[in-house]
């Protein structure tokens, strides 16, 4: 496998379930351990209990015969393997986990099964947890200018812990990230959410954001940025919208919504400020009306 992360960008298998998003973070996790990051090579050898093996091969998106393909596969020198799933989301698929553990039973060597991931328990067994939560700890340190950057990342595109522009709203994954960590913290680790957005339009959306259902709920509420005009602006607002209940401080259905028939609507006003996890909780805060 390739040193260089941009190489290793391009290196996927046809096959494969991941989404491209979860590539990325395959690669950048696969990146560090095959350059020998200490600490997150630490993190993994605990969870697989492969002692002070030294990691000899690192493979991104491994064939596993007739199972498909795997996000990632780690060797050591002693002849134990290591297969990690890897998940940015709730309720990923999880269908292709059984053939896996069926071929990597067959090894000489007994392996170990480890799911990365934003959950720490309610794993199918045998897959153990670790969370991106432990891999942000694991890179906290490290001066590394690369090192640096993908704990930026993982703060900011998968945890969803750190304040967005609009402008990253609308250009990157931090705006879904955002609602999604907010989500869970409102609604338990296990909620279930999706991102939802229109179609771009030469950079411009009618709306983007997070569909998500409360605890024993549907997926009957959505919140995030709503473009404040039609045709569409540069000036976006704030909003949570409800299929079913009425929510607090009800506001008029925007117009660049169109035929979206939801009947109740709230919102924040001109985002003239970056979105933060505050202002997502100030929002979730008024689907509590009685």
């Amino acid at each position: 496998m390739a040193d260089n992360l941009f190489t290793m960008l391009s290196a996927y298998r046809q096959g494969s379930g991941a989404t491209p998003f979860e590539n990325y973070c395959t690669t950048a996790l696969a990146y560090f351990l095959k350059r020998g990051h200490r600490m997150l090579s630490a993190l993994i050898a605990q969870a697989a209990g492969t002692g002070m093996e030294e990691l000899a091969l690192v493979e991104v998106q491994p064939r596993l015969a007739e199972a498909g393909v795997a996000d990632l596969l780690l060797t050591y020198e002693g002849g134990k393997r290591v297969l990690i799933e890897v998940q940015v989301e709730p309720h990923a698929d999880e269908t292709m986990l059984p053939g896996f553990e069926a071929i990597a039973n067959e090894w000489i060597e007994k392996p170990a099964f480890l799911i990365l991931g934003l959950r720490e328990d309610g794993l199918p067994s045998p897959w153990q947890p670790i969370t991106w939560e432990n891999a942000l700890e694991a890179v906290e340190d490290d001066p590394d200018p690369v090192a640096i950057e993908f704990r930026d990342f993982v703060l900011h595109d998968i945890l969803g812990l750190g304040e967005v522009p609009l402008d990253e709203a609308l250009s990157t994954n931090r705006l879904y990230a955002l609602g999604g960590a907010a989500v869970r913290r409102f609604a338990g680790n296990d909620a279930h959410y999706v991102n939802s957005a229109s179609r771009p339009l030469h950079g411009q959306y009618r709306y983007l954001g997070t569909t998500f259902a409360l605890v024993g709920g549907e997926m009957n509420y959505w919140m995030g940025l709503v473009n404040e005009t039609i045709p569409l602006g540069e000036h976006y607002h704030l909003m949570l919208a409800s299929k079913e209940k009425p929510l607090l401080f009800e506001a008029d259905q925007p117009r660049a919504t169109g035929d979206w028939k939801w009947p109740y609507w709230t919102g924040m006003g001109r985002v003239v400020r970056p979105v933060t996890p505050a202002s997502y909780e100030g929002l979730l805060e008024r689907t509590k009306r009685k």
